[in-house]
């Protein structure tokens, strides 16, 4: 594998030390470890290698991996979600939290002005937020299986629409001179440009097509 191919994994990702899965792609596994949402789809990611689109210690690995095996990579703080930064724990009065009508709570994640933060204890009339990511300083574990070498360019399109977005309803069709993507629902704007320019970066076969965004009329 080399930077810029584009490949379908199926992966587990634990938390090293307590094994928790934070994240995964896999249905089944999702039922064994009864952490399984029937809201969500569990289908294997296609990535950029070396886009940004995975953790950097995990796509360095990738580089090293065979389509068809599965590996167990192992990922450091450093190389992950960073190590925590004692500068980004906070303490505040939890006035501010009822002014607001939050009661917050041991373990609560909330958005504050912008940024992530969990709630790590409430005691005598004070609150210490704590703005490090989850897991940072965690040392993660993957179990990887690279399923496949993405070629197909509406593969690749495909897949970039599917990082950025999610589970949504879109087409892709390629014509000689143009990519044409239509959504079933409004894509905001920097969302369209971002798709935009991933598509214009990372597929150069795609160069000098035009970029096309628009949603179905009903």
């Amino acid at each position: 594998m080399e930077k810029g191919d584009f490949i379908e994994i199926d992966f587990v990702a634990r938390v090293k030390g307590s094994n928790k899965i934070f994240d995964l792609t896999r249905a089944d596994i999702a039922k064994k470890e009864g952490i399984f949402d029937e809201k969500r789809k569990y289908k294997p990611l296609v990535v950029c290698l070396g886009a940004g689109h995975l953790l950097k210690g995990l796509d360095m690995e990738l580089t090293k991996a065979e389509v068809g095996k599965e590996i167990e990579v192992e990922v450091k703080p450093e190389d992950a979600f960073g190590r925590r930064n004692p500068k980004l724990i906070q303490l505040t009065t939890l006035k501010q939290f009822k002014d607001k009508g939050i009661t917050p709570v041991p373990g609560l994640q909330l958005s504050i002005d912008g940024a992530l933060a969990t709630i790590r204890s409430v005691s005598g009339g004070r609150v210490i937020i704590d703005f490090n990511h989850p897991l940072a300083g965690r040392i993660l574990h993957y179990q990887v299986k690279v399923n496949k070498k993405i070629t197909d360019a509406k593969e690749k399109v495909s897949g970039i629409i599917d990082l950025l977005i999610g589970d949504s309803d879109y087409s892709v069709k390629i014509s000689e001179k143009e990519v044409n993507i239509e959504f079933d629902k409004d894509i905001q704007k920097q969302t369209q440009e971002v798709i935009t320019k991933q598509i214009t970066e990372l597929i150069p076969e795609l160069k000098g097509k035009e970029i096309k965004i628009q949603t179905k009329k009903p």
